[in-house]
C-alpha cells in the first residue's frame, strides 16, 4: 500500500490563490462607492469595446463585452470575499448575458467555493465565447482545477497543456500536470513536470510555500518508487520552508512509522496538530495522510 495520499483541496488551493492576483488584475477601474451595499451596486453596462485583436495561433477574438462593475468582482475575488463576488457577478449577467469575463469571473468565485459543477459551464461558455476579456489566458488554468476537482483527469490535463501552451511559465498549471501525472502512476512524467515547475518558482522567499509544495510531490514521487530515505529528505526540506504545511507533517509521522522512530513520527504529529490550529483547520487525532 502506498504511503502517498492526495489531498487535492490542500495542494492546489495556494496555486489557485496566487493565479487569482495574476487573472484579476487592475484591468477594469470602477469602485463601489463607500457605503453601497454589493447586492445593489450594478449600474448600467459599459458600451461594447469596438476593438477586435488577433488572439495566438491566428485566432480572431471579437470585443469584449464590458461592464462598469466587473473590477468589483475582480477585487472582491481577490480579497478572498467569494460570496460577495457571486452577488455582484450575478447581477451583471443579469443585465449583460453574453459578457464573458463575468462568466470567467463568476466561474472562478465558485471555484473557490467548492461548487465545481456550476463553475465548470460558466468557464468553459467563457472560454467558447471568442470575447477577448482581459483574464481569458487564465480560464484554462482554472478549467484544469475545476475538471480536475470533478475527477475528469483527461479534461484538466488537456487544459494545464493548453494553459502552459500559451504561458509558458505558468508552474501552477506544470504543478498541476505534476498532480495528474501521479494519480495516473506516471512517476516520470510527474518528475519532469514538477522539476520545470520549480524551475519556473525560482528562489524568492515570497516563493517558499510554493517551493514546499512541490518538493513535498517530490517526495511523493519518490516514495511511489520506495525510496524511502529520499523521500523523507524532500518532506523535511518542505515542512521547513513551509511549517504551516500540515499534510507535509502528517506524511513525515507515517514514514517515520515506517522506518521504526516512533519518537519522530510523535514529534510530527504534534506539529501537524499544531499546524492545523494556526491556520484554523480541524484537528484530525492521530491520523496522517
Amino acid at each position: 500500500m502506498h504511503l502517498v495520499k492526495i489531498n487535492r483541496d490542500f495542494y492546489c488551493r495556494a496555486g489557485i490563490a496566487a493565479t487569482l492576483l495574476v487573472a484579476f488584475g487592475c484591468a477594469d477601474n470602477s469602485v463601489l462607492p463607500p457605503n453601497t451595499k454589493i447586492s445593489a451596486a450594478i449600474p448600467e453596462p459599459e458600451k461594447i469595446s469596438a476593438v477586435v485583436e488577433p488572439a495566438p495561433g491566428g485566432i480572431e477574438l471579437g470585443p469584449a463585452v464590458l461592464h462598469q462593475n466587473l473590477s468589483v468582482g475582480a477585487k472582491l475575488l481577490a480579497a478572498g470575499q467569494f460570496l460577495d463576488a457571486e452577488i455582484v457577478l450575478r447581477a451583471i449577467l443579469k443585465e449583460q448575458p453574453n459578457c464573458a469575463r463575468a462568466e470567467f469571473l463568476l466561474g472562478v468565485a465558485l471555484l473557490k467555493q467548492k461548487q465545481y459543477a456550476k463553475a465548470r459551464p460558466l468557464l468553459e461558455a467563457s472560454l467558447a465565447s471568442k470575447q477577448d476579456f482581459s483574464g481569458r489566458k487564465q480560464v484554462d488554468h482554472f478549467l484544469g482545477w475545476t475538471c480536475f476537482y470533478l475527477g475528469d483527469l483527461e479534461s484538466a490535463k488537456r487544459h494545464f497543456q493548453s494553459h502552459v501552451g500559451a504561458m509558458p511559465t505558468a508552474d501552477d498549471s506544470y504543478y498541476g500536470l505534476a498532480v495528474i501525472a501521479i494519480e495516473e502512476d506516471r512517476m516520470s512524467d510527474a518528475q519532469v513536470a514538477l522539476e520545470r515547475a520549480m524551475e519556473l518558482i525560482g528562489t524568492a522567499p515570497d516563493r517558499n510555500k510554493d517551493r514546499a509544495k512541490v518538493l513535498a510531490r517530490l517526495g511523493d514521487v519518490e516514495l511511489r518508487r520506495e525510496k524511502t530515505s529520499e523521500a523523507l529528505a524532500l518532506y523535511e526540506e518542505a515542512a521547513t520552508l513551509w511549517p504551516d504545511h500540515y499534510e507535509i507533517w502528517g506524511k513525515l509521522a507515517r514514514v517515520y512509522d515506517t522506518l521504526n522512530r516512533p519518537t519522530d513520527a510523535e514529534q510530527a504529529r504534534a506539529k501537524q496538530q499544531e499546524a492545523m490550529k494556526r491556520t484554523g483547520r480541524e484537528p484530525i487525532g492521530d491520523s496522517a495522510p
